[in-house]
């Protein structure tokens, strides 16, 4: 019972000490057990084995890199003002023919007002006189300055 307890209590450090990680103390426990215990030689042997194996093996990168396809999904979504569509695509028919009809019918509705709005360019009847404003005219000259070239040439000359 003492040398399996003694076992259980060494198997735990048996691959630090075969790589020699283990200080001073420890380290000759553990080799002051070997020298008893074939099994756990045999089992220091099979461990140190097992790690030059899994050493000589390169380095392998995934295929799927898992953070690319995190922020893939978590990236802050852009405002979509036509996302009612890809709904309204994937809704059942009579959702879709119920949006249908409702989008005609306002459409109808707008084109309607339009047409009813406009003016009909006859002269509303009213008892109020209109005082006609006079029109507005242009006068084109040669003289962009409007007779002050004489100021404009004083004003650049004294700057």
């Amino acid at each position: 019972m003492v040398a399996r307890m003694n076992c259980e209590q060494i198997q735990p450090d048996l691959l630090d000490y075969g790589k020699g990680l283990l200080s001073g103390p420890e380290a000759r426990r553990v080799k002051a057990h070997l020298e008893k215990c074939a099994k756990c030689a045999a089992l220091l042997e099979e461990e140190l084995s097992f790690s030059a194996r899994l050493a000589s093996l390169p380095d392998e990168k995934p295929i799927n890199d898992v953070w690319a396809l995190v922020r893939a999904r978590t990236k802050p979504r852009l405002f979509r003002p036509l996302a009612w569509l890809r709904f309204i695509s994937s809704a059942p028919s009579t959702i879709r023919k119920t949006a249908t009809a409702a989008a005609a019918a306002v459409t109808l509705a707008l084109v309607l007002y339009g047409f009813i709005s406009q003016p009909t360019g006859q002269p509303v009847a009213s008892n109020s006189t209109v005082v006609e404003k006079p029109p507005v005219t242009v006068k084109w000259s040669d003289d962009p300055l409007g007779n002050h070239t004489d100021a404009v040439v004083k004003f650049i000359s004294n700057m």
